[in-house]
């Protein structure tokens, strides 16, 4: 009797082994995949982004005028595209003028800064370790992913227009889609995930396109006050580098400072304290209103958070953190800190009541 429930033991025993091998085994091939096709992922989510602001603008001139949506949502993608390219047509050759001046330039200017740096004690402990060739081995690798990854960003651009076209044109019918993958009890709260993952997003877009407008305003005109040529590359360049919180805005005020050290360290010192000063009103008055109380999360949370998509996936982890940081959080609070909160609370009442 004894050896025939020992054998049932054993055999019980080695069943729950292989399957939680057979788990194991699984959700490694899982995670092995997710990382596989990570950036695939994040061209969606750009595309995703563009649709969302695409629609977006077509309510907004459906609410104004009263068309169709569709004639709403062609006027707004066709507008969208027609803006961009009179600005381009507009501003074009002098954006292009000024950005092959600098490319031009480059070299000068590397070398004016090792120059200057070179003058002070701190400076010639900077230039050492930048130069020296154990250092370079470390960081390079770092770089060239991040860089290639960068200017990947450039050659994806028409996947993502291409995306983000088919997805606004058939995003209900999308959306249906996901929700049916959902099993039929959960289809409900499936529908109202995606519709707050649809609100907020919208909202980071608002504010993200209203701060970069802001930066790219009061970089222009402070650029100009201080006689830079450059300004308008440089002031785009802060304005679209905005969307990228911590790091953008440091690299967007690198260029501009090796710009204003070509004339004196004095036009250097002045262009660095403008950029501290716009993102100072940037940060303060702007932010606050839009993407701080939508994360409402920890700036070192968001650091981090960024960091590890830089690292993982280089250029569009790091430009897209936000919005993707936007959408673990609005799951986390849909799927879990709601319902947890709920269930607390009822248990208070319930509390409450036995205590009465």
């Amino acid at each position: 009797m004894n050896e025939t429930t020992g054998k049932r033991t054993d055999k019980y025993f080695d069943r729950r082994v292989w399957k939680a091998v057979g788990i194991t085994v699984f959700v490694l091939v899982v995670l092995l995949i997710v990382y596989k096709i990570f950036n695939a992922f994040l061209l969606l989510l750009a595309a995703s982004l563009i649709a969302i602001f695409f629609r977006a603008l077509a309510s907004k001139i459906q609410q104004w005028t009263g068309w169709k949506n569709g004639i709403s949502l062609t006027l707004s993608i066709v507008g969208t595209f027609l803006l961009i390219g009179l600005f381009f047509w507009l501003m074009g050759s002098k954006v292009q003028s000024q950005a092959s001046e600098m490319q031009e330039k480059v070299p000068e200017m590397i070398a004016n800064a090792q120059n200057h740096l070179n003058q002070s004690e701190i400076g010639r402990k900077i230039v050492d370790y930048v130069s020296d060739t154990e250092n370079q081995k470390k960081v390079l690798p770092v770089l060239q992913g991040f860089f290639s990854s960068t200017f990947g960003v450039f050659g994806d651009l028409y996947v993502v227009i291409f995306l983000a076209l088919f997805l606004t044109i058939g995003a209900s019918e999308y959306v249906r889609g996901m929700v049916k993958l959902v099993p039929r009890n959960g289809q409900g709260k499936a529908q109202e995930v995606v519709m707050h993952l649809g609100e907020n997003l919208k909202k980071w877009i608002k504010g993200a396109l209203f701060a970069g407008l802001i930066v790219f305003t009061l970089t222009a005109v402070g650029l100009i006050s201080l006689g830079v040529g450059t300004w308008l590359v440089l002031a785009i360049l802060a304005g679209f580098l905005n969307v990228i919180p911590n790091f953008g805005p440091i690299i967007a005020m690198i260029p501009a400072v090796l710009v204003g050290l070509m004339h004196s360290p004095t036009k250097a010192l002045l262009i660095a304290g403008l950029f501290i000063l716009v993102q100072t009103i940037e940060s303060n008055l702007i932010t606050p209103n839009v993407q701080k109380k939508l994360l409402n999360t920890p700036p070192a949370l968001l650091l981090f958070f960024q960091v590890i998509m830089g690292a993982l996936t280089g250029g569009w982890g790091i430009v897209l953190a936000v919005p993707l940081l936007v959408i673990l959080m609005t799951l986390v609070k849909q799927l879990y800190y709601d319902k947890n909160n709920g269930y607390l609370e009822s248990s208070a009442i319930i509390s409450t009541k036995k205590a009465e």
